[in-house]
C-alpha cells in the first residue's frame, strides 16, 4: 500500500519603502509615512497580489505648500490555503541524543517529545529487496558515504541544529537530491520528520536550483508505515542541470573576480548586498525566481532568489550564511512570507535582507512617483540587529535563529552614519564627508525613535538643514524610512 504527496516549497517576498520630499525655507511641521511595495510569488501556490504603495512629493515655498499624491497598486498577498495532505502515521522520529534534547527543544522553538515520539528507522539488510538496496546504493547511500557527508557538512548552520539520527536522514536526503535519485528508503517512518530535514537541507544549500520539492512513498503493514521511500521533486534534467551548473559558475566566477581581499567579514558582506542589489533587477515574472538561476543566468529574481546568490556568494568568499524564512508586515498587508539571510560576521550574527535593500522593483513595477528619488541601494537592512529585523519581519521557529545584538558592524555604525544622539555638529560633519566624497545624499540613521523625532524636527521643521548645504540651494528633497528611523537628504 503505497501514499503519496507534494511538498511544499520555500517562500518568497520584498518590500522597501521610501517618503521623498523637497523642502525650501517656510515652516512645515508634518509628513506622510514613506514608501513601502511589496511582491511575492510562492509556488506551488498562487501568485499574490496587489498591495498599495504610497508615495508623497511635497514642495515647501515660501508662500505656499503644494502636496501632490500618487498611490499605485502593486500586489498584496491572495487568501490561500496553505494545508497539504499528508499520509497517516503512528510512528515519528526523535532527532536529538538524549543528553541534547532539553537543548535541541529550546533552539528548535518546540517540543521534540511531543512532535516526534518515535525512534529512528535503521533499515536491515533482511527488510530490503534487491530493488530498495539497489536504490540506495546508487543514491550513493551506504554507511561509509553517509558518515563522510555528515563531516562535510560540519559548519552549516541547519545540519549542525540537528544531532544523531536527524544528521543521518539529512546526509540520506542530501545525496538522493544530488543524485536525482527517486524513491530511495530513508532512515525514518515520519513524514513530519522528511518534512522538516528537507526545508533543513534546502536552508543549508542554494546550489540545489534543480529540486522545488519532494514526494515519498510509504510502505504499510496492518496501516503501520514500516518504510518510507524519498523522492525529490525536480525541475530539470542532470543534463539541464549541468548545463545551466556552468553558466552559474561563469556568473559567480565574475563576481567574486572583484570581492575585497580583506579579511574582515564586513566587507565581503557589503560587496554581496551591493553587488547583488546593482546587478540583479526584482520581477515576479522572472524564470526560476525561487532559486539562484534567476540570479545568475537572468538577471531577475524575487526574494527567495536575491537571499539563496547571496548565501552562495558569501560561503565561497568564507562567510557562514544561511537562509532564513518568515513572513513580513507592511503598511497594507500583514504576514506576508519572506525570506531574507543570517550571516556570521567577525564572530557575532547579524541579518541581512537584500531583498528589501533593492528599489528596482519599484522602477520595474512603476510603483514610483519619482524614481529619482529612491535610493539605488537601501542599507537599512544590511547587517542589523533582531530588534532591528523584528520591527517589520517575523523570523519562523522552524530553524532556531540565535539573538543578534551586535552592532558593531552595522552598516551606519561602520560607515560613520549612525546617531545616538542629535547632535547637529556630527551632522555638520557628515554633510562635509559627503560633499567631500561626492555623494549624492546624506544618510542619517538614527539608534532610536526619540533621536529620529529630534532630528528631524531640527533639520526639516525647523529648517536647520540649509545650514549644511553648499552651494546656493533654495531647496532639498529628503526621504524617509521612519520604521528603521533613516533620513536621507539629496544634496546633488
Amino acid at each position: 500500500m503505497k501514499g503519496e504527496r507534494a511538498t511544499r516549497k520555500i517562500a518568497l517576498l520584498m518590500i522597501l519603502g521610501t517618503l521623498p520630499v523637497t523642502l525650501s525655507g517656510c515652516k512645515y511641521s508634518s509628513f506622510d509615512e514613506y514608501l513601502e511595495a511589496l511582491g511575492i510569488k510562492d509556488p506551488p501556490y498562487h501568485e499574490v497580489e496587489d498591495i498599495a504603495t504610497y508615495e508623497d512629493t511635497l514642495v515647501l515655498s515660501q508662500d505656499s505648500i503644494v502636496s501632490s499624491d500618487e498611490v499605485t497598486t502593486i500586489y498584496q498577498p491572495s487568501e490561500e490555503d496553505y494545508a497539504y495532505s499528508v499520509s497517516d502515521s503512528s510512528e515519528n522520529v526523535i532527532f536529538f541524543d538524549q543528553e541534547s534534547e532539553e537543548q535541541a527543544d529550546s533552539e528548535l522553538g518546540f517540543d521534540a517529545d511531543s512532535i516526534f515520539k518515535s525512534s529512528y528507522k535503521q533499515l536491515t539488510e533482511t527488510e530490503l529487496n534487491e530493488e530498495m538496496k539497489n536504490a540506495r546504493l546508487e543514491a550513493g547511500i551506504t554507511p561509509e558515504n553517509i558518515e563522510a557527508i555528515k563531516r562535510e557538512q560540519k559548519g552549516l548552520y541547519a545540519f549542525d541544529r540537528l544531532t544523531g539520527s536527524g544528521q543521518t536522514l539529512y546526509a540520506e536526503i542530501l545525496t538522493i537530491i544530488q543524485h536525482q535519485a527517486e524513491n530511495v528508503l530513508v532512515s525514518t517512518t515520519s513524514d513530519e520528520a522528511i518534512d522538516l530535514v528537507f526545508d533543513y537541507v534546502c536552508a543549508d544549500h542554494p546550489e540545489l536550483f534543480y529540486v522545488d520539492g519532494y514526494k515519498y512513498t510509504n510502505y504499510t503493514i496492518d496501516n503501520t508505515i514500516t518504510k518510507i521511500g524519498f523522492s525529490g521533486s525536480y525541475i530539470y534534467t542532470p543534463e539541464q542541470v549541468a548545463a545551466k551548473q556552468a553558466q552559474i559558475n561563469q556568473a559567480v566566477n565574475e563576481c567574486l573576480a572583484g570581492a575585497p581581499s580583506s579579511t574582515d567579514d564586513y566587507y565581503a558582506i557589503k560587496y554581496v548586498y551591493e553587488y547583488l542589489i546593482r546587478n540583479v533587477e526584482y520581477d515576479l515574472d522572472a524564470e526560476d525566481n525561487q532559486n539562484i538561476c534567476s540570479v545568475f543566468i537572468g538577471g531577475k529574481s524575487v526574494c527567495n532568489g536575491y537571499s539563496k546568490a547571496a548565501q552562495l556568494l558569501l560561503n565561497k568568499l568564507g562567510v557562514k550564511c544561511t537562509l532564513v524564512t518568515g513572513t513580513v508586515d507592511t503598511k497594507k498587508a500583514k504576514n506576508i512570507r519572506h525570506a531574507w539571510n543570517l550571516v556570521l560576521c567577525n564572530d557575532a550574527y547579524y541579518y541581512v535582507d537584500v531583498t528589501w535593500g533593492d528599489s528596482s522593483y519599484q522602477v520595474g513595477n512603476g510603483e514610483s512617483a519619482d524614481a529619482t528619488r529612491l535610493p539605488t541601494v537601501n542599507y537599512d537592512y544590511l547587517n542589523v540587529t533582531t530588534d532591528e529585523v523584528l520591527r517589520n519581519h517575523t523570523i519562523s521557529d522552524e530553524i532556531y535563529m540565535p539573538g543578534c545584538t551586535s552592532m558593531k558592524d552595522n552598516y551606519y555604525v561602520r560607515e560613520d552614519e549612525y546617531f545616538t544622539s542629535p547632535e547637529l555638529v556630527l551632522v555638520g560633519d557628515l554633510f562635509d564627508r559627503r560633499y567631500q566624497d561626492g555623494s549624492s545624499s546624506v544618510v542619517i540613521k538614527c539608534a532610536d525613535k526619540s533621536v529620529y523625532d529630534q532630528l528631524f524636527d531640527q533639520l526639516v521643521t525647523q529648517r536647520l538643514v540649509f545650514d549644511y548645504l553648499q552651494g546656493d540651494n533654495a531647496t532639498v528633497s529628503y526621504t524617509t524610512f521612519v520604521d528603521t528611523y533613516t533620513i536621507i537628504f539629496w544634496i546633488a
